[in-house]
């Protein structure tokens, strides 16, 4: 089987590390919202926005 190795300019480096550092930003920001959005779509009565939002207990 034969060794297949390739080189990655400076550029193509610095590509990646900046895709890898967005996605990190977005996995990071992203999880809890992710999980609040599941939590709320798997509820057979889903509340409204305002009610989600609002700090007073809805009747």
């Amino acid at each position: 089987m034969a060794n297949t190795q390739f080189t990655l300019s400076d550029e193509s480096k610095e590509r990646i590390v900046k895709v890898l550092d967005y996605s990190k930003t977005v996995a990071h920001y992203g999880f809890i919202p992710f999980v609040l959005y599941l939590g709320w779509s798997a509820t057979p009565n889903k509340p409204s926005l305002f009610n989600l939002l609002s700090p007073f207990p809805s009747a």
